[in-house]
């Protein structure tokens, strides 16, 4: 029926038939519903007189070994679509004003590429980062696999953002509370303003927000690290080859361990996850040191290796320069010790089958990338869900990548999860364009789930005003209540994000969800699990 010939036909039928309703029995109303929904407007229906039946997800997909029992639940779907489809109504969507603004939460590689996208397309943009300076993560980079230079390209993007007459950069400042809904966010921030030096609080207001706030290099009391000058992380050793060749210099040997993260710490309960840059980053540095210092041992210790794509060549760079690989597993991780002030590194071998003891002038760690600390928090404020990891989670990997759950809210760069400088780029770029969808538009349609109050009912006794996450019931002191009280809910329909929640929790019974009255979702006249049950 989704295709052309198909829709074509239930055209023709609906028009000779004179139907008034549509019951669509097909895939997930996510990807299929407004296909048909514009069917209804072409034969002149209101597109929400349609009730979609996900027979392949809901049926055919998680009943594939039962036949007959995915049948019979198919049909039961059916007849509740179809007492549900008697039930609808028309309904029109409003129009609302919006704020044309966006707000970049943090100001590394991917917040600065997503200011400036934005900014160029003639929208203001506020621009908050907590550090004194911008940048990110990309100050602590010096080179690339590939041989270029981060920091230039970091200061001539700096340089365009700070200059750029519609972006507002806060420096040193956070976010302390958010509110609203897409087109109409205001967000609090706390820090220096305009470069005052004062600490100060203040309010902005914004229609779109985008996440960047990135992430940072595992660095805790580890084989020794922070304990040993002798121990580093990739990130120090790097800074060390840049700016400190001489000392490579004097190396003989270097042992690196990859997979180091918040696992390896003592009663840690955090499961492994791979970083997907360690790898090419520990091979970038090994092949650095063999330039500088040939005749320097190299020793990677590694459970997987994983350099994808292009950068598959410096592995076999490394190999070709001399830079030998050990591979360990879980079970017989490396151990550090020292012997007489000597740092010793012992690992099993599976080549040799026995453990073999290195002695190591310099020991590096390839450490995880870890979530920002301030997630769990934003998160929280945000209403959105974070990883398993603790990097913020998009709305759908395939359908949704730059979106949250909520509307207006996007995402970008290693918040998401551990990338490259130009993956983090391509992202930030592709969110802006997803910010645009908002930003480009004169007025914003409102969404047509939103909770109406039925003001004759209402008892006036704060519940929804308790209850509501986004804060948007008010109490209308010029309405009548229940027996004549002064005083009512009401909810402003273009705030609402109709998520339902003061409709369940109504005492009264008197707040109704537009499209999911109690009349639409339980059908009083045909008791569902009851014919269920006694079929």
């Amino acid at each position: 029926g989704c295709q052309e010939n198909g829709l074509a036909e239930i055209k023709r039928i609906i028009r000779g038939k004179g139907i008034n309703r549509l019951v669509m029995g097909a895939c997930t109303a996510r990807t299929h519903e407004a296909l048909f929904q514009n069917l209804l407007r072409q034969v002149g229906l209101n597109p929400y007189l349609l009730e979609f039946v996900s027979l392949r997800e809901s049926c055919s997909w998680v009943h594939y070994d039962n036949p007959a029992g995915a049948t019979r639940k198919a049909k039961e779907l059916f007849r509740f679509g179809v007492a549900r489809a008697r039930q609808l109504e028309q309904i029109h969507k409003m129009e609302m004003d919006h704020d044309r603004r966006a707000l970049v939460l943090g100001g590394g590689v991917a917040g600065l590429t997503a200011a400036l996208t934005i900014a160029e397309q003639g929208y203001d943009v506020f621009l908050v980062e907590k550090e004194k300076r911008l940048g990110g993560n990309m100050l602590n980079l010096h080179y690339t696999a590939e041989g270029d230079n981060p920091h230039q390209m970091l200061r001539n993007l700096t340089k365009r953002v700070e200059s750029h007459e519609r972006i507002a950069v806060y420096r040193e400042t956070e976010m302390t509370k958010f509110r609203g809904i897409k087109g109409k966010f205001v967000s609090t921030l706390h820090g220096v303003r305009n470069g005052s030096g004062k600490i100060e609080e203040w309010d902005v207001s914004h229609g779109v927000t985008i996440v960047a706030t990135g992430a940072k290099e595992f660095h805790d009391r580890v084989y020794f690290l922070g304990d040993d000058d002798r121990v580093v992380t990739q990130l120090q050793l790097e800074e060390m080859i840049a700016e400190r060749g001489d000392e490579i210099n004097h190396l003989k040997s270097v042992t690196m361990i990859q997979c180091v993260g918040p696992w390896n710490m003592e009663g840690s309960e955090q499961e492994f996850y791979c970083s997907r840059t360690c790898c090419t980053n520990t091979l970038k540095n090994a092949i650095r040191i063999k330039i500088i210092n040939p005749a320097c041992q190299v020793v990677v210790l590694y459970k997987e290796l994983m350099t994808y794509g292009f950068r598959e060549r410096y592995y076999t760079e490394a190999r070709e320069r001399g830079v030998l690989f050990v591979r360990y597993d879980d079970d017989n991780p490396p151990e550090v010790y020292k012997k007489e002030g000597q740092l010793k590194v012992r690992v099993l071998d599976h080549v040799l089958h026995q453990k073999v003891i290195l002695s190591p002038d310099l020991l590096a760690l390839s450490t995880a990338t870890v979530p920002a600390e301030t997630n769990t928090q934003l998160a929280e404020m945000f209403g959105v869900p974070l990883s398993i990891e603790g990097f913020f989670m998009e709305d759908n990997l395939k359908l949704r990548p730059m979106d949250f759950t909520r509307e207006g809210i996007f995402l970008c760069g290693a918040a998401h999860y551990p990338k490259f400088s130009e993956e983090s780029i391509a992202h930030a770029l592709a969110t802006s364009a997803r910010a645009m969808t908002v930003l480009g538009k004169e007025k914003l349609e409102a969404t047509i789930k939103y909770a109406v109050v039925d003001q004759s009912k209402c008892v006036g006794c704060l519940t929804c005003v308790r209850t509501c996450p986004f804060s948007i019931p008010k109490m209308d002191p010029g309405a009548m209540g229940v027996g004549d009280i002064i005083g009512a809910a009401y909810i402003e329909p273009t705030l609402c994000t109709g998520c339902g929640t003061c409709t369940s929790e109504c005492p009264a019974n008197a707040i109704q969800l537009l499209h999911y009255h109690d009349d639409q979702i339980m059908v009083p006249d045909i008791p569902v699990l009851g014919r269920w049950l006694a079929s």
